[in-house]
């Protein structure tokens, strides 16, 4: 038995199997039952709100001890190597949207489901769909469109939580939790197992690279602060992050992040050279002068690996024929439609085949050619013209929020948090050229739980210019939740937010 969604698929696309009827109502249950329960049951329970929110954080990184989906997949198509494989349903989608109904009704005035920029988002996502139009496979776009429209309660729910200053520090300390996990996962495969490039909990070296970047940058630029509560577990998480990053062996992850790193370091003495960042980066500098010592000769043969010129040659080819696909179809040849039309009956991976005949190798025409490692392509040719520079729109304004909230926060925790996040993001764009990280959906989890931060903060840099800032009220030592009536009283010097 098989149901058919969203019309009549062609025979190389299944339908529903009748398996996942069970998955479907399980999916239903979590996300029309389970999640408005829940959020019901947390109204006013901080500390319940709390542990929900380190829950969201913590499967961001997927398996617990190894690769693995925390989540429900209807119509899979395992076979396919496209960047979504079927109806995805993460469980801390459920628990955001949980998390975010027990906010709502906690305080409706104040909850705002559609936090600024989302929209941008969105926009986003809408004018990609306009793909279908061209798309060979209907259902294909479907699958990414419910994937990145999903991934929004994420934003949401990181926007909301975050509403005083010791939520945000609290924020920062569940994620380095979770990536000083990470770091002991990726040891036990590097040193009991002897993995050459380790991949930890993900799918690839290459995500897990830029998803400890991502994370670590913000760890050094809110643990090289000066009024953060516990910078110095966030400065062992960034030494985690990079313990990390260097087991991955990814060549553009190792270089990104020293990048990065040294842009962070940079900008935050800029900020203020305070005795702590300068005692930080000299710390930190002896640390990476070991560590580097260490591991140098691993990471030069890494850089001299035998097929990293042929690797370099099929991206420009899969390059080019991004390029065919966007001259022949404008709108996009169908989101999430690349891993098909690259193979036959269309014509747009012969460049690629008449490379490999000029090599002396034979074409296997029945080899499943896989997707262009660019983002920015991988956008151009699925979603088309209006779907990259919406998405370039969407990336840029929030690249300025970060900005603007470092000047308008100086040397304060939300400007370094600002800072960490806009060298993290700006790493993973520019890594974008060469890895499609983004579209993994651990990487676009993490990734959408910062931009709901950044959101927050400049929501307070707005209310910050709209009236004069009260006395700022230091963090403790410990992390206390307020409920909503010492919440109104208690207010920090964010505006009155």
């Amino acid at each position: 038995m098989r149901l058919a969604l969203f019309g009549t698929f062609p025979a190389h696309c299944p339908g529903v199997a009748a398996k996942d009827i069970f998955k479907l109502l399980v999916v239903l249950a979590l996300f029309a039952g389970f999640a408005p329960a829940a959020g019901l049951w947390m109204r006013g329970r901080a500390k319940a709100q709390a542990v929900v929110f380190a829950m969201i954080c913590f499967m961001t990184i997927g398996g617990l001890f190894g690769p693995a989906e925390w989540g429900l997949t209807l119509n899979s198509v395992e076979w396919y190597r496209g960047h979504a494989k079927g109806y995805s349903f993460y469980f801390n989608e459920v628990l955001a949207l949980a998390l975010s109904i027990s906010l709502w009704r906690e305080s409706p005035r104040t909850f705002r489901w559609c936090p600024p920029g989302l929209w941008l988002y969105l926009l986003y996502c809408a004018l990609s769909f306009i793909s279908i139009v061209n798309a060979p496979v209907p259902a294909y776009v479907c699958m990414a469109a419910l994937k990145w429209v999903k991934a929004a309660l994420l934003f949401i729910a990181a926007y909301n939580f975050v509403r005083r200053e010791e939520h945000l520090a609290y924020s920062l300390r569940v994620m380095a939790i979770a990536l000083c996990w990470e770091l002991l996962i990726v040891l036990k495969f590097k040193y009991l197992d002897h993995v050459y490039q380790v991949r930890g909990t993900f799918e690839h070296q290459n995500p897990l690279a830029m998803y400890a970047a991502m994370a670590g940058l913000l760890f050094l630029a809110a643990g090289m602060g000066t009024n953060v509560s516990r910078g110095n577990f966030l400065l062992f998480a960034f030494v985690a992050c990079a313990g990390i990053v260097q087991s991955t062996l990814s060549r553009a992850g190792l270089i990104v992040f020293a990048l990065g790193t040294g842009a962070v370091v940079i900008l935050s003495l800029l900020d203020k050279p305070t005795k702590r960042r300068l005692v930080t980066v000299g710390a930190l500098g002896a640390v990476g002068l070991i560590g580097f010592a260490l591991a140098v000769h691993t990471i030069v043969a890494r850089f001299h690996d035998e097929g990293n010129e042929a690797s370099g040659e099929t991206r420009h080819l899969m390059n080019a024929a991004s390029k065919a696909m966007v001259q022949a179809h404008p709108l996009g040849i169908g989101w999430n439609n690349y891993a098909h039309v690259i193979n036959p009956p269309f014509s747009y991976g012969d460049v690629i085949d008449d490379w490999e005949r000029e090599r002396g190798h034979k074409v296997d025409a029945d080899y499943a050619k896989g997707v262009v490692e660019s983002h920015y392509y991988l956008l151009l040719s699925e979603t088309g013209w209006q779907g990259l520079g919406s998405y370039l729109l969407f990336i840029g304004v929030f690249l300025w929020w970060n900005v603007r909230a470092m000047w308008s926060f100086r040397n304060h925790l939300f400007g370094c948090v600002s800072l960490g996040i806009f060298a993290g993001c700006a790493c993973n764009y520019l890594q974008s050229t060469l890895e499609r990280v983004l579209t993994q959906p651990r990487n676009m989890m993490l990734w959408l739980l910062l931009l709901g931060i950044v959101s927050r903060l400049e929501t307070w840099r707005r209310e910050k210019t709209k009236a004069p800032a009260p006395a700022r009220v230091p963090l403790g030592k410990e992390l206390k939740f307020a409920g909503p009536a010492r919440e109104r009283a208690h207010r920090i010097d964010t505006g009155g937010v």
